[in-house]
C-alpha cells in the first residue's frame, strides 16, 4: 500500500462556532438561525483582478451535451467585447457541475505547452450561413469537444476503458492496485484530462502502474508557494495553475461543484432518501461553505457525516480534502495523506452520476459475458486506437492483450459489484474538526443543484451572474402550471412551461409533475421528494414570472406548443432568500441571466438556400432532438458538436448585438 506522509493545510474558515462534539448518536443542536459569513472572490486574491461589473458564469450539468453547448457559450463570451476586452476574460467567477466540469475543469488549467484558448473553445463563426455540412465533420487539435467524438466515449465505451484501466493496474501493481472508488475518475481524466496534459499518474517515485493520480492543483504561484512554504513532500512540481500566459484570457475564480452522502439513520427507514451536502473545490479550498441542518422535533440539527461530524464551516486547502485529521492549531490543520487531491478527483467526482451508468452496463456484462466478449471483439480496433492515445508506451502489449481476450479482463470485470465505483474520500469537517477512520461517499454536483448557481451566490461580491442552463428538457407546453395559477384565461401570466427539473427548486418548487403542476415543497409537506428540497435560493413569487418571460424570450405566445424561434436568454432582477445549506446570503436584488438551451428558428434562417446544412439540421432535430440531445448519449459526433456550438455562440451573440444585456452586466463601478 502507499505511504502516507504529513502535510499542514490552511483552512477557510465559514462559520462563526464550531461544534466539539464527536457523538454520533446524539444529534447536536444548531442555532435557529446560524449565520454564515459570507465568502468573497476577493479574499483569495492579492491583487484583487479587474473583473468590471463582478460578473458570474455558471455551466450546468447535462454531459457530453453541456459541456459542448457550454464550449459555444464560452466561445461567444471570447468574441464579444467589453471595456476593452473580452467578457470572458472579464468573468469574476465560474461555477461548473458535472458535464459542465468536463469543458470548465480543463479550461481553468490549460498548461503552457497545451492546447490555445482559441483551438480549445473553437473561434466565432459571424458567417454560419456559408457553412456547409463537411466543414462540420472536424474538430481542431485539441480541442473540448475531441474526446466526446472519440468511438470510445459512449457509456460503453468508458466502461470497457475503465473495466481495462482496473485490470491493467491489477496487472502492473498488485500490492497497491486502483482502487474501484476510484476507477470513474481515473478513466474519466484519461478521457479528458490526459490530452491537455492535466493528468499525471506516475512520477520519479511511482512508476504509472496503478493510475492514480500523481498531481495535484492550485489556484496560483502565490498560493503554491504557500503551500510549499510548509509541505516538503507534496508533489508541487507537478502542480497545475490557473492558465495564463499570452493568448490566454483572464482565468476566474473557479468552483468546481460536487455533493456529499450525509450520515443516514436507517432505524425507521432503511433506504431513507436525504438531500447531499454541497461541496465546493476551488483553487484555493475544498469544503462545504454553508451550515446545512434540519429541523427536528423543533430544533435545528446538523447534518453528520460518516463519522458523525457536523458538516460545514468552511474547507481546507484543495490539496488537503482527502486526508486523515490530526490536529488543529488556528488557521492550520495538520493532516495525514497518501496523495493530494488532483483534477482527476473534482471533475470526476463533480461528474460521478456517469459512474452509475457504467456500473449499469458492467452489471449487465457481468451476466451476459458473451455481450460482453462480443462488444470488445466489434470495437477492438477503437479501444488499440484509445490505448495508444492515452496510455503510456510501456502498457500498450498489456492493455491491448487484456482487449483482446486474456482471461483477466473476465475476472476483474466480476470485482466490481453494486456501488463499488461511487468516489469515497477520507475527509473532514471545518465545523468539527476530529477523527475521520471512514471514508465519506461522494456524488455528481448535479444530483443536488445541476445549475451550479446556489452554490455561486455564496460568494457577497459576485453581483450578477450568467446561468447556461444546458438541459435535456426542451421548453414546452404543459397542461397545468404553477398550483393555483394554471388558468391562463384567469391569471396574468401563464405558467403551462415545462422547464427542466433542475429550475423550480431554486425557486422552492418541486419539478414539474403531469398530475400537479408546479408545486412548492412547503405545499408539497412530507410527501415532496427531498433531492432537490434544499436548493431555494429565489422568492417562489417570481416563478411563475420566469416562466412566462423565458417562454416569450424564445418566441412562445399563448398558442404555441414550443417556442423556438428566439434564443431563450432572459434577464431578470431577483431577490435572493437566504439559504445556509449552501451557505447563501440574502440580498435585495441581483441580476440573473438565464441561457436557456433550446431551439431557434432565427439561427435555422441563416441556412435558407443552403440545402445540404437545412437537411442535416432537420435530420437531427427529429430524430435526435437537436439540440437537447439526452445526457447519456456522452458519444456525439464532430458534426453534432460543431452544431451545438455554432448555435449556442450565434445565440448569445445574436441577442448581445440585439440588445446589449450581456455587455451591460460589465459596466465599471461608478
Amino acid at each position: 500500500m502507499a505511504d502516507s506522509y504529513a502535510a499542514t493545510a490552511a483552512i477557510t474558515s465559514t462559520s462563526t462556532s464550531t461544534s466539539t462534539s464527536t457523538s454520533t448518536s446524539t444529534p447536536t443542536p444548531a442555532p435557529p438561525t446560524p449565520p454564515t459569513p459570507p465568502l468573497t472572490v476577493r479574499q483569495f486574491y492579492s491583487p484583487v483582478p479587474d473583473t468590471p461589473g463582478n460578473v458570474g458564469l455558471c455551466l450546468s450539468g447535462g454531459g457530453t451535451r453541456a459541456c459542448c453547448a457550454g464550449m459555444g457559450q464560452l466561445r461567444a463570451l471570447a468574441y464579444l467585447q467589453a471595456n476593452g476586452a473580452s467578457l470572458l476574460s472579464q468573468i469574476k467567477a465560474l461555477s461548473t457541475v458535472s458535464g459542465g466540469s468536463w469543458l470548465g475543469v480543463p479550461y481553468m488549467f490549460l498548461p503552457a505547452d497545451g492546447p490555445g484558448d482559441d483551438d480549445y473553445l473553437g473561434v466565432y463563426d459571424a458567417d454560419q450561413g456559408a457553412l456547409k455540412p463537411v466543414d462540420l465533420h472536424e474538430l481542431p487539435p485539441g480541442n473540448a469537444g475531441v474526446p466526446m467524438a472519440s468511438d470510445t466515449f459512449s457509456i460503453e465505451g468508458i466502461a470497457a476503458t475503465a473495466v481495462v484501466i482496473h485490470a491493467l493496474a491489477r496487472l502492473n501493481s498488485p500490492d497497491d492496485p486502483l482502487p474501484a472508488n476510484m476507477l470513474w475518475q481515473t478513466v474519466i481524466a484519461l478521457h479528458i484530462l490526459a490530452p491537455c496534459g492535466l493528468f499525471l499518474h506516475g512520477d520519479k517515485d511511482h512508476p504509472p502502474d496503478n493510475y492514480l493520480p500523481r498531481d495535484m492543483f492550485t489556484a496560483n504561484s502565490t498560493s503554491l508557494g504557500r503551500i510549499e512554504s510548509s509541505n516538503a513532500h507534496l508533489p508541487t512540481g507537478s502542480a497545475h495553475l490557473f492558465a495564463t500566459g499570452s493568448g490566454r484570457a483572464q482565468r476566474p475564480f473557479l468552483l468546481c461543484n460536487m455533493g456529499m452522502f450525509q450520515e443516514a439513520d436507517t432505524s425507521t427507514d432503511p433506504t431513507p432518501y436525504l438531500p447531499l451536502v454541497p461541496v465546493q473545490a476551488t483553487g484555493f479550498f475544498g469544503g462545504v461553505v454553508g451550515e446545512p441542518s434540519e429541523k427536528i422535533d423543533g430544533e435545528h440539527v446538523r447534518i453528520k457525516d460518516a463519522n458523525g461530524r457536523d458538516v460545514g464551516g468552511g474547507g481546507v486547502d484543495a490539496f488537503a480534502v482527502s486526508s486523515t485529521f490530526v490536529d488543529i492549531a488556528g488557521e492550520q490543520a495538520a493532516v495525514r495523506q497518501t496523495r493530494p487531491w488532483a483534477l482527476a478527483d473534482i471533475m470526476g467526482t463533480s461528474s460521478a452520476a456517469f459512474a452509475f451508468n457504467l456500473q449499469q452496463v458492467i452489471d449487465e456484462w457481468q451476466r451476459d459475458r458473451l455481450k460482453f466478449r462480443a462488444w470488445l471483439a466489434i470495437e477492438s480496433a477503437a479501444l488499440h486506437d484509445w490505448i495508444e492515445r492515452h496510455l503510456p508506451p510501456e502498457h500498450h502489449d498489456d492493455a491491448k492483450g487484456l482487449v483482446d481476450g486474456d482471461p483477466l479482463l473476465d475476472a476483474t470485470l466480476d470485482l466490481l459489484g453494486l456501488g463499488a465505483l461511487i468516489p469515497e474520500y477520507p475527509s473532514w469537517p471545518v465545523a468539527d474538526p476530529g477523527p475521520n477512520p471512514k471514508p465519506n461517499r461522494y456524488a455528481d454536483g448535479g444530483s443536488l443543484d445541476n445549475t451550479g448557481l446556489a452554490s455561486m451566490l455564496a460568494y457577497g461580491d459576485v453581483d450578477s451572474v450568467i446561468v447556461c442552463v444546458n438541459a435535456e428538457t426542451a421548453l414546452a407546453r404543459t397542461s397545468r402550471g404553477v398550483s393555483g395559477a394554471d388558468d391562463p384565461d384567469t391569471c396574468a401570466v401563464d405558467t403551462r412551461v415545462l422547464v427542466d427539473d433542475q429550475i423550480p427548486p431554486l425557486f422552492g418548487y418541486m419539478p414539474y409533475d403531469e398530475g400537479k403542476g408546479y408545486v412548492t415543497y412547503a405545499d408539497a409537506g412530507a410527501s415532496a421528494h427531498q433531492q432537490y428540497a434544499k436548493n431555494q435560493v429565489f422568492e417562489s413569487g417570481d416563478f411563475a414570472i420566469f416562466l412566462n418571460a423565458l417562454w416569450r424570450a424564445a418566441g412562445g405566445s399563448p398558442t404555441t406548443t414550443a417556442p423556438d424561434t428566439a434564443p431563450a436568454i432572459l434577464s431578470q432582477s431577483l431577490k435572493v432568500v437566504r439559504n445556509p445549506w449552501f451557505g447563501v446570503q440574502a440580498r435585495d436584488t441581483m441580476t440573473i441571466v438565464w441561457v436557456y438551451l433550446n431551439d431557434a428558428s432565427d439561427w435555422r434562417a441563416q441556412f435558407a438556400g443552403n440545402l445540404s446544412m437545412e437537411a442535416l439540421i432537420d435530420y437531427e432535430r427529429v430524430f435526435h432532438k437537436f439540440p437537447n440531445y439526452k445526457t447519456m448519449d456522452t458519444h456525439l459526433s464532430a458534426q453534432q458538436i460543431n452544431l451545438l456550438a455554432h448555435l449556442t455562440s450565434w445565440s448569445i451573440v445574436s441577442v448581445e448585438q440585439e440588445t446589449g444585456v450581456f455587455s451591460r452586466l460589465f459596466a465599471p463601478a461608478p
